[in-house]
């Protein structure tokens, strides 16, 4: 009996220096964890955006009030990525999309493009000021489009092409940003070169550069206004607005390129897209009825509407 007691309090004994041992490399387990600097890497970059596919069908067979057969997609991606660390902070940011549609019978259908945009945005800022709104920024923008496009319904033609034109601004300026959902940028004294890398459109002296030339380059003021912005937990309003003059010709004259982009959810994966674009450029002189020679400037305006997948990064 002596023995089975003394058995059955080693073990207690055992099992409270076990338990206490077990007690102690946990707390300084803990206690490492809380004093080693947290991996902030991810921190740093910032990704943001979203990306959709809207696709259209239309199907007739002996439809008595007649219709074309007509299959059509429109894919878009706007894409934002931030690195920041103390002072330092670079944006890169990706607008681009792509449609098209094919109209008439699949044999004969005609190719008809709908879209085409490509614009990268990349801008380097340093921070001027301890409230962490003004920033010194030295920004570079891209602009352009991905294939040939057509004054429908002559596909033959094409009156332009990837970089015909092609527009790069690059300036040194201030960056104001008051809030994460909110961007202006200022640069008084901005490059703003405009392509045409095409011999044919060069000879005709298209988008401002003259005939046969395949460069203009212009110095002036540069604006840019970005907004992203939920509206409400379902609606995402995206805009950009660049303006510029040229010092050197017709100063006061300003160009402006107006991007406006309405997300709708309907859930995780569907959403209705509403994109709306405002150009006006005062050297781009606007057929208003081909062939007839260009009358002059001209407000120009696109609009889309789609339905389809849509992926939000975040």
């Amino acid at each position: 009996m002596r023995t089975l007691t003394l058995f059955i309090l080693s073990l207690l004994f055992t099992g409270i220096l076990s338990s206490q041992d077990i007690k102690t490399v946990a707390t300084g387990l803990d206690k490492a964890k809380e004093e080693t600097p947290a991996d902030t890497a991810k921190k740093h970059w910032k990704l943001s955006g979203f990306g959709s596919l809207t696709i259209n069908q239309a199907a007739y067979s002996n439809w008595a009030a007649g219709g074309t057969n007509s299959i059509g997609a429109t894919g878009m991606l706007n894409l934002k990525l931030r690195y920041s660390k103390n002072k330092h902070s670079w944006s890169n940011l990706l607008d681009a999309a792509y449609g098209f549609q094919l109209l008439g019978p699949t044999k004969h259908a005609k190719y008809n493009k709908t879209d085409d945009k490509l614009e990268f945005t990349t801008a380097y800022s340093f921070e001027l000021h301890k409230n962490k709104k003004w920033f010194l920024t030295f920004l570079v923008n891209f602009r352009s489009q991905f294939s040939n496009g057509y004054n429908y319904p002559n596909d033959s033609i094409p009156i332009s092409k990837f970089m015909a034109p092609g527009y790069v601004v690059v300036g040194l300026g201030i960056t104001y940003r008051p809030a994460k959902f909110f961007t202006l940028y200022i640069s008084p004294s901005s490059g703003r070169f405009t392509f045409v890398l095409d011999d044919t459109l060069s000879k005709q002296g298209a988008f401002g550069v003259g005939k046969g030339k395949r460069i203009r380059g212009e110095f002036g003021p540069y604006v840019r206004a970005d907004l992203n912005k939920d509206l409400t937990k379902n609606i995402n309003l995206t805009s950009s607005l660049e303006l510029f003059t040229n010092y050197l010709h017709n100063f006061g004259n300003i160009d402006i390129n107006w991007n406006v982009l309405f997300t709708l959810k309907v859930n995780k994966w569907l959403a209705t897209i509403i994109n709306c674009q405002v150009i006006y450029d005062d050297d781009v002189l606007i057929q208003t009825n081909p062939p007839e020679p260009a009358y002059g400037p001209r407000t120009q305006f696109k609009e889309t509407i789609g339905v389809g997948i849509s992926y939000k990064f975040h």
